[in-house]
């Protein structure tokens, strides 16, 4: 495994007990560099783990002379960090309970969106204590409250990724937050200096104490630091920073048409970011299609195909979500044209045009037009569909592993993405249709994450107008 020269693991600890070495250990099976921070600890728990960096070169160990909290060993470990050149640090506990094999996934979220912060959203286990899951909805509910709406999903997981320097700006600076109240002020504060959130899924363990797990949370006193935290932030928001924060929440909502477009790759990171996408039945080596000489069997399909140079259909899409029992439906009609690209004409639940041709994808909706931040893997999706809707097999052999199955009329293929990172998270594609109409398209996650577009049947082929050229396309 290479070193990473822009992202490393910063590990925490005070008097974390025997298993920190373990921890450590495990952590440099899946990322490297790792920076353990001592926290003043006296229980002699990180001997071993400075041993160990004497001959493990992705290991370093910054040890403090005195308790100050989670948060100042966090900050501590940021400022060296930074010096060292690295721009971001994913955070986790150093007792185990936070989901090493998760890190590769988080930080491949990280650094496709290097200016966001990557929060965890802990998927708990039986052994979670029922008083740590009732205080977490009250403070959840109160961070809803001082960013006005559920931009962050868990504001006490302490399994997240940051971008350092802007951590330490809104941060450092202060008196408060430097204990077990960071992780809640830390998002917080981020969010209202705008910077966005991607919530991503992760496990999580809590250790009885037989099995070597220790906790210096104390229920009384920093429950009492957490609300004191609160106080502070909410006075601070009706003082003086609600007007900014609600000019944030109205921009995010004029976003998200666009970073929840059925292409962009945040709909498709919600379930673990490091599981595998679930591959289709369809997939095998059987099923693989040979292009040269095109496979006889898709001769026709490519030659209807070939002969439309307009295509004007209406569509419905669903956006299945885990969280949810019934899916989201959008409404409305695609548009494509051989030269300027694809356009979504989304009617329900709100108006908007989503274009997306070679110089990438542009929405408009209410009179105004939004670009969305350059995406690798978003990218390679809207470009996939551009070359699905056109059935352009050779664009796509490029960048996808192409599999297919035909019985008499009907057909179906899945797109593999050749890379594993993007296979990692935005999955497989499937296509389905009849003759040389593309019927559905599914970009899949898992079972019960996925979005699926219907196309109806298309309109009888004419020139667009100019009208139309004008509003759908650029």
């Amino acid at each position: 495994m290479s070193p990473s020269p822009t992202h490393l693991v910063l590990l925490p600890a005070y008097n974390p007990g025997p298993r920190l070495a373990g921890v450590v250990a495990e952590v440099l099976r899946y990322w490297r560099p790792v920076l353990l921070v001592v926290d003043g600890s006296t229980d002699g728990s990180h001997l071993p783990v400075v041993a160990m960096a004497e001959h493990e070169p992705g290991l370093r160990v910054l040890v403090l002379p005195r308790n100050g909290g989670k948060g100042a060993a966090v900050l501590a470990g940021l400022r060296d960090a930074v010096a060292q050149g690295f721009t971001h640090a994913l955070v986790m506990d150093a007792d185990g309970q936070h989901p090493a094999a998760s890190i590769a996934g988080f930080m491949a979220a990280s650094q496709h969106q290097p200016g966001a912060m990557i929060l965890g959203r802990p998927i708990f286990g039986r052994d979670v204590p029922p008083e740590r899951l009732y205080g977490r909805k009250l403070n959840n509910g109160l961070v809803h409250f001082e960013t006005l709406g559920p931009a962050i999903d868990d504001s006490l997981f302490g399994f997240r990724v940051y971008p350092a320097r802007p951590l330490l700006d809104v941060m450092a600076p202060r008196r408060g937050g430097r204990r077990y109240d960071f992780d809640t002020e830390a998002a917080v504060r981020l969010f209202w200096s705008g910077m966005p959130a991607v919530n991503l899924a992760a496990p999580v363990r809590y250790f009885r104490p037989s099995e070597g797990g220790i906790s210096h949370f104390h229920y009384g006193r920093d429950n009492l630091r957490l609300a004191w935290m609160h106080t502070r932030l909410i006075t601070e928001l009706l003082l003086h920073r609600f007007p900014s924060v609600l000019r944030r929440r109205r921009q995010l909502a004029r976003l998200s048409a666009t970073t929840v477009l059925l292409l962009l790759p945040g709909l498709l990171v919600f379930a673990t970011a490091t599981s595998a996408a679930e591959e289709p039945p369809l997939v095998s080596a059987e099923h693989r299609l040979v292009l040269e000489p095109v496979d006889p069997a898709w001769r026709d399909v490519l030659a209807g195909l070939d002969q439309r140079a307009t295509v004007d259909a209406p569509f419905e899409e669903h956006r299945w979500f885990p969280f949810r029992k019934k899916p989201v439906v959008l409404k409305g009609e695609v548009r494509i044209d051989a030269a300027r690209g694809l356009s979504l004409h989304y009617r329900e639940p709100q108006e908007r045009v989503v274009i997306i041709d070679r110089q990438g994808m542009l929405m408009r909706q209410g009179g105004r037009e939004t670009t969305p931040p350059a995406d690798a893997r978003a990218g390679a999706a809207n470009e996939a569909l551009l070359h699905i809707l056109r059935f352009d097999f050779a664009s796509l052999v490029a960048d996808f592993e192409l599999y297919g199955r035909r019985a008499d009329k009907a057909w179906t293929l899945a797109l593999v993405p050749r890379a594993e990172e993007l296979r990692r998270t935005l999955g497989a594609i499937i296509v389905t249709g009849e003759a040389d109409l593309v019927r559905r398209i599914e970009l899949r996650r898992s079972a019960v994450q996925r979005v699926e577009i219907f196309v109806g049947d298309p309109r009888p082929p004419a020139p667009f107008t100019a009208e139309e050229l004008h509003r759908f396309f650029r």
